[in-house]
């Protein structure tokens, strides 16, 4: 796995998506520098998914499309692929059938636990 990407992760996870954006950006270009593109692509995926989920719809359709015209000028990716239609669909308003859309693939982002949430739950009886 690419160092840049490892590092946009991380960053991520600290909710610092301005760091975790440029990261990735270095990724995708390091992968097409080196010649793998489809790593490229699968970092475009994460990068489109940071976008939507930062409210940047215009830059996250362009990585979406990217994803897409990979996928299916090489028919790989195909998790991916699934993310992308997804996103896709869920910007031009057709939301996907329940069920099908992937776990991991939120289509708005999950409400943050605040301090109120979690000293609730801290002060249950767990039996």
């Amino acid at each position: 796995m690419n160092f840049e990407l490892q590092k946009a992760l991380h960053y991520i996870d600290l909710q610092e998506t301005e760091k975790a954006i440029s990261c990735l950006k270095t990724a995708i270009q390091q992968e097409l520098d080196s010649g793998n593109e489809a790593a490229a692509t699968e970092c475009r995926c994460v990068l489109g998914e940071l976008y939507a989920l930062d409210q940047q719809k215009d830059e996250s359709r362009e990585q979406f499309e990217k994803v897409m015209e990979y996928s299916v000028r090489t028919g790989e990716l195909m998790k991916q692929r699934e993310i992308a239609v997804m996103y896709l669909a869920a910007f031009d308003g057709k939301l996907p059938a329940p069920g099908r859309r992937p776990g991991d693939a939120p289509l708005v982002a999950k409400p943050v636990q605040n301090k109120g949430f979690i000293s609730k739950q801290m002060n249950k009886r767990h039996r």
